[in-house]
């Protein structure tokens, strides 16, 4: 018996007690960013979008920031409740490689799922093995940078490179007591079609093969990243391989 261990030796470890399983993924509808846009984020929204540059778009910029970003109460009609627009402008996360998921949307998703399957009553103690024993990484086309391995980078089916994103309006209304809210929100979205790839390690006292292929079979339905109410952000799983 050893009487130190290196981080690799406990990474090794922890693989010999729990089991993996790799998915490759399609989206089937457009996955919606919820990150809230930085100024970086606002900038590309009006280079892309607004397909505004030098003036034009410092112009577009600051009107955004000033006048389009937070409330703004709108006329009120006679004998109702005063109503207020609520603005925002939501991304994608991205960086020098491109855009990308992060390690906990999976497996917040997978949770859902198993959630939703009854898994966790039905075995005491798998949701902790789930989600907190449970590793996700990204795998093969998605492993753009082996040295954060948790991004999970999205790839444009056709080229093989960084999935291209575009900008979405969602409008809704909420009522509270103080009037009526619509809510305006341009998100950056993934288009129908982009790839990923992930793996999960999980602990498999309590979750069996065929539990694990359910949860993944749900959570497709489920769907990753906002507005999935507005059925965004549904994939498939091309191919789910389990390997002990």
């Amino acid at each position: 018996m050893k009487d130190t261990y290196t981080a690799e030796d406990l990474k090794a470890r922890y693989a010999t007690f729990t089991a993996l399983v790799q998915a490759e993924c399609t989206l089937e509808t457009e996955l919606v960013g919820g990150q809230p846009a930085t100024d970086e984020g606002l900038r590309m929204f009006v280079k892309h979008h607004l397909k505004l540059e030098n003036q034009a778009a410092e112009e577009a910029f600051g009107r955004i920031k000033q006048a389009e970003i937070g409330t703004r109460e709108l006329p009120e009609e006679a004998g109702e409740l005063e109503e207020y627009e609520v603005g925002s402008y939501n991304c994608i996360r991205r960086d020098a490689f491109g855009s990308w998921l992060g390690d906990w949307m999976p497996k917040a998703c997978l949770k859902a799922a198993a959630s939703r399957l009854g898994l966790f009553q039905k075995a005491r103690g798998s949701k902790g093995d789930l989600a907190e024993m449970g590793l996700v990484r990204a795998l093969g086309i998605s492993l753009l940078n082996p040295l954060q391995p948790e991004r999970i980078y999205l790839i444009d089916s056709k080229l093989g490179c960084p999935v291209g994103t575009f900008w979405q309006r969602f409008m809704g209304r909420v009522h509270t007591p103080q009037g009526s809210k619509s809510i305006v929100t341009w998100s950056e979205c993934a288009p129908p079609g982009t790839r990923f790839s992930f793996e999960l390690r999980y602990y498999p006292a309590r979750l069996t093969q065929d539990n694990m292929a359910d949860v993944f079979a749900a959570a497709m339905v489920l769907g990753l990243g906002s507005c999935k109410s507005f059925e965004r952000g549904k994939f498939r799983v091309d191919k789910l391989s389990f390997d002990k």
